[in-house]
């Protein structure tokens, strides 16, 4: 071996050595398989020489990027350097994932050369520093570029040119000064925010732009103490108008440490400050109507506990907010009810019900019952999951006592009304007692037919007030019935039971008022014993049918007919010297009804009338 393959194998052995400990990781790889990774690189993929050596790059790259790699790894085949992408590495020992940036350069034979940088610090740093100085930085950014402007300003006109695009393409306002306030630099988002144009306020001092000169005090202080500021301030446009922005501001110093002026970043806040103020002020409206409602309500856990009350449902159940904070809803409910009410909580929970009301019982905190009424929904999460129910506590403790007084009022008031109908329908049979008695007096037949008459009225309307004080309400009577009495009593009281003339009834069950069923009862009293009377003179069979029907909700039909001897053709009920057929059309006119007679077989009455 002579002299220069000596130097050579030295070269290779202080070059190999020199890979293996460089601080980047070095891949070799041969038809998509490692055949060399230095010492950094098996930091990345973990295991020794060995262990790496052999495998298929594909076992060392997260499998989002696999496609990525083999785009690399073409591109460096084809003789082309790639330029570095960042990747993630898989350690194959631990799965632990790294960020990386990976470059690749192609040699001869097809071999692909990668280099590998760790970025994982550097990217967790750049997150860090994103979060807690976005501003800062921002702000010390834009302090270099006008350093660089100022130095290079004769030199650099081009670059220049190049800060002031950026700077006026920012759509934040930036406003820079020298060391004594004066402005010299005046963006277009500043223009338009100001509405000054950039020549008018160049050269003129800062203070303008603030709504006072304590405004700009209070900035400058923090500034001269601190080097820089971050806070809301309250700025003044040209023409007098007011508005708030949010303002990062810092000194500017050159490389020499020196002061030299000072920049501030600045957006106009104004609506959405307003907007946050509206928002914080419906919050009190509503946290004040929550609060006052005279309903209590609260939020409730999903396994009952009290998550927020309002100060209602704390008088209701006699606990204060933190007392309640601390129990669940059925540790107030009546022992008894606690299963049943559970099991509509439950069936919210489980889907089969949206919502609830039921009345419950409750137990103070002094030991005393109130009845509620209580609505439950339930609200659920972002994916659909429940969250938190919502009940509504109606204190009904009140209502029920004064119902359960009402009723007993009212039933003490039925109880007298039927005593009145009782005594009403009494002191009418005593004055048809009376008639009768007095009809023994008199042998005058027609004075005995009127005394009859009027008996057969009194009984009518007295038959009226023995419906009511029997029936179980006091507004309606069942005319139906009242009707086959009046019908009955009449042709028991002609004689006519064991005779030859049937009484027919065809009655709908109706239900009508007292004003309306007494003037009707007379007319039905004066049309049946008209018949009986008159309609079968020299017969001895005969039939009278009483027909009762509802028209409509109001309008009802009341049919008289009889198949006997019938009226003259000639007659006419309006002008008939009847008291009976007299007070049968003044009736009818009182109950606003329509009568309509038909003597084309027998004798037909048939009345149409509203119920009153």
């Amino acid at each position: 071996m002579d002299t220069m393959d000596v130097i050579s194998t030295a070269e290779a052995i202080r070059y190999r050595m020199l890979l293996e400990h460089l601080p980047v990781g070095v891949l070799m790889i041969d038809n998509d398989v490692v055949t060399y990774a230095n010492v950094s690189a098996r930091k990345f993929t973990g295991g020794e020489v060995n262990g790496v050596v052999g495998r298929s790059v594909v076992d060392l790259i997260h499998p989002s990027y696999v496609d990525e790699l083999f785009k690399l790894l073409g591109r460096a085949r084809e003789w082309d350097v790639v330029e570095f992408k960042e990747m993630k590495l898989m350690n194959i020992d631990t799965g632990k994932v790294s960020d990386v940036e990976i470059g690749a350069t192609g040699s001869k034979g097809g071999s692909v050369h990668l280099t590998i940088h760790d970025i994982s610090s550097r990217k967790m740093l750049a997150r860090e520093q994103l979060r807690a100085q976005i501003a800062e930085e921002t702000n010390l950014q834009l302090q270099r570029e006008i350093i660089e402007r100022r130095k290079l300003m004769k030199e650099l006109v081009n670059t220049e040119k190049f800060n002031k695009s950026i700077i006026d393409s920012s759509l934040d306002m930036i406003v820079a000064t020298d060391i004594d306030y004066n402005i010299n630099e005046f963006n277009k988002a500043a223009e338009h925010t100001f509405g000054y144009k950039r020549v008018e306020v160049l050269g003129k001092h800062i203070s303008m732009l603030y709504s006072d000169r304590a405004e700009f005090a209070k900035v400058k202080t923090r500034i001269d103490s601190e080097g820089r500021v971050a806070l809301d301030i309250v700025n003044r446009r040209k023409d007098k108008s007011l508005f708030i922005s949010m303002l990062s501001a810092s000194l500017l110093r050159n490389n020499d440490g020196e002061v030299i002026g000072a920049m501030g970043v600045s957006r106009d806040i104004t609506t959405s400050r307003k907007a946050e103020e509206e928002l914080r002020l419906s919050e009190e409206r509503h946290r004040a109507i929550y609060d006052q409602a005279y309903i209590g309500i609260a939020r409730i856990a999903k396994m009952g506990r009290f998550l927020l009350v309002n100060q209602r449902l704390s008088d209701m159940m006699g606990y204060t907010a933190e007392e309640l904070y601390r129990k669940t809803f059925y540790e107030l409910v009546l022992e008894k009810e606690v299963e049943s009410s559970l099991q509509s909580w439950d069936d919210l929970l489980s889907g089969k019900l949206s919502n609830f009301s039921k009345e419950q019982t409750y137990v103070r905190s002094d030991g005393r019952h109130i009845s509620a009424n209580v609505t439950v929904s339930l609200v659920k999460d972002a994916n659909e999951a429940p969250n938190y129910f919502v009940a509504v506590f109606e204190d009904v403790t009140e209502r029920k006592e004064n119902d359960r007084k009402l009723q007993d009022s009212l039933r003490e008031k039925e109880v007298l009304l039927k005593e009145v109908h009782h005594r009403v329908k009494n002191n009418m049979q005593v004055i048809s007692s009376i008639l009768s008695l007095q009809s023994s007096y008199i042998d005058d037949e027609k004075a005995l037919a009127m005394l009859r008459e009027s008996q057969d009225r009194i009984k009518s309307m007295s038959f009226v007030h023995e419906s009511l004080y029997q029936s179980d309400t006091l507004s309606e009577v069942n005319f139906a019935e009242y009707i086959r009495n009046i019908a009955t009593n009449l042709y028991h009281s002609y004689g006519r039971p064991q005779g030859g003339i049937e009484l027919i009834f065809d009655l709908e069950p109706v239900f009508i008022n007292l004003d309306t069923s007494i003037p009707c009862g007379l007319i039905i009293n004066e049309l049946v014993s008209n018949a009986l009377k008159y309609a079968f003179e020299g017969r001895e069979k005969g039939r009278i049918t009483i027909h009762l029907s509802r028209r409509s909700d109001k309008l009802l039909r009341m049919v008289v007919e009889d198949d006997g001897v019938g009226l003259p053709k000639d007659f006419d009920v309006e002008t008939a010297d009847s008291l009976g057929l007299q007070l049968v059309t003044a009736l009818t006119t009182q109950v606003g009804g329509k009568l309509s007679i038909d003597i084309s077989n027998g004798t037909k009455y048939v009345l149409d009338f509203n119920e009153q």
